[in-house]
């Protein structure tokens, strides 16, 4: 009986150990790695899936599209980033354009080359309903930093 709990406490704890987010579809609170770094937004779990968009936020969920995980790290990290910003101010895109920024310049892994290169791909989104052009996220981006 004792080691029947016991497996079952060791295989417990192995599941909350850190995996590589490509190894599976849904990831708990606190164990996400994008490329090497624990990413992580309080209890809102992620998923890995394809979806419309590059990544989005749900109540209590972050959805990451599997391309995310081939970015360069500090353009996983601000998506993800961005994402969780989603769950603590709402549905505003600039407020986590800008929020994303700031964490990543605080955190260490958002250089001003990062910001560059994240510009680079981000300058040709046309924009929609909820999110400005590229360009101009760029720049309030920028103003951010």
């Amino acid at each position: 009986m004792f080691k029947t709990i016991l497996a079952g406490a060791a295989a417990s704890m192995l599941a909350l150990l850190p995996q590589p987010a490509a190894a599976q579809r849904l990831i708990l609170p606190g164990a996400l790695l994008l490329a090497g770094y624990r990413a992580t937004c309080g209890p809102v779990d992620t998923m890995i899936e394809p979806i419309e968009d590059i990544a989005a936020a749900y109540r209590g969920r972050i959805v990451l599209h599997p391309r995310v995980l081939d970015l360069p790290r500090a353009q996983q990290l601000f998506w993800y980033t961005h994402e969780c910003a989603h769950q603590i101010f709402g549905p505003g895109e600039a407020a986590a354009d800008c929020w994303a920024v700031q964490q990543g310049r605080i955190n260490g892994w958002l250089s001003d080359a990062d910001l560059k290169k994240l510009g680079e791909t981000m300058r040709l989104f046309p924009g929609d309903a909820t999110h400005a052009p590229g360009t101009e996220r760029i720049a309030h981006m920028r103003t951010c930093y």
